[in-house]
């Protein structure tokens, strides 16, 4: 063990380190909490819109304000999206599945979920589903940047990639597509809004799977917290009430 000085000055300046530590990580949350945290949506629809009373606007913000924090979310083209968040030009990314750390090695997951998806084909006339390879034969219309869609339908010859889910719907209703593939709960409320009739989804779902908010690893900190406070807003009612609270705003029943 080797020290300088009388031993007496040890507590003392040990105790004039852990006030600087405390100080300055203070002085830095204080500077986080004044700059909001950014998170990036590819949705625009009743999970995320310009007026950000989306199901997943109120549920992140509301997570966060739990915990201090002041969100901003806005609007990246999918496609482009994960790869903004991994180069740090936004602090987060909404609604992605379980994996994508693999391919942008600076996201991390907040290991609790903010919903379940489930991914259906939609279309206006009866097709038996079962599984992916059901579709290998079909016109088929994705939005470009879905990875779990695009992942599952490479290969496929008949795929059509489009920006957003404003054009692949209307694809579908003017017969350009067998199927399109995409959220059975966001589905219905684009259908609804597009005035678009005798188009459903078809059962089974291509896959049911649970959604995670991804944070840059510069803010890696953080994801106790948040699990935490999304953990809480399931257990106490907060997130179920605004689950209601959308689906009735939007009139969408379950399908």
């Amino acid at each position: 063990m080797y020290l300088t000085g009388p031993a007496h000055k040890l507590p003392i300046m040990r105790s004039r380190f852990f006030l600087a530590v405390i100080f300055a990580l203070s002085l830095s949350l204080s500077a986080f909490s004044q700059e909001a945290f950014t998170i990036s949506t590819s949705y625009q629809n009743l999970l995320s819109n310009d007026r950000r009373d989306g199901l997943l606007d109120r549920v992140i913000t509301e997570a966060f304000r739990r915990i201090g924090i002041e969100v901003e979310i806005v609007y990246t083209p999918t496609a482009r999206s994960l790869a903004d968040v991994n180069a740090g030009l936004y602090d987060a990314e909404l609604n992605r599945i379980a994996g994508m750390e693999a391919q942008y090695p600076d996201l991390r997951r907040v290991p609790e979920s903010n919903m379940v998806m489930d991914f259906v084909a939609f279309s206006n006339r009866d097709i038996p589903m079962d599984g992916w390879e059901s579709l290998r034969n079909l016109d088929i219309g994705i939005v470009k940047g879905w990875k779990i869609l695009e992942t599952n339908t490479v290969g496929f010859p008949g795929v059509v990639k489009v920006p957003t889910e404003i054009e692949l719907f209307r694809m579908l209703g003017k017969g350009r597509l067998d199927v399109a593939l995409y959220d059975r709960l966001t589905g219905y409320a684009v259908l609804g809004d597009l005035g678009l009739q005798d188009i459903a989804h078809l059962e089974p779902p291509l896959a049911s799977l649970e959604m995670y908010l991804y944070v840059h690893r510069k803010h890696e900190a953080i994801l106790p917290a948040i699990a935490g406070s999304l953990r809480t807003m399931k257990a106490d009612g907060t997130y179920d009430r605004i689950v209601s609270e959308v689906l009735d705003a939007n009139a969408i029943t379950s399908q």
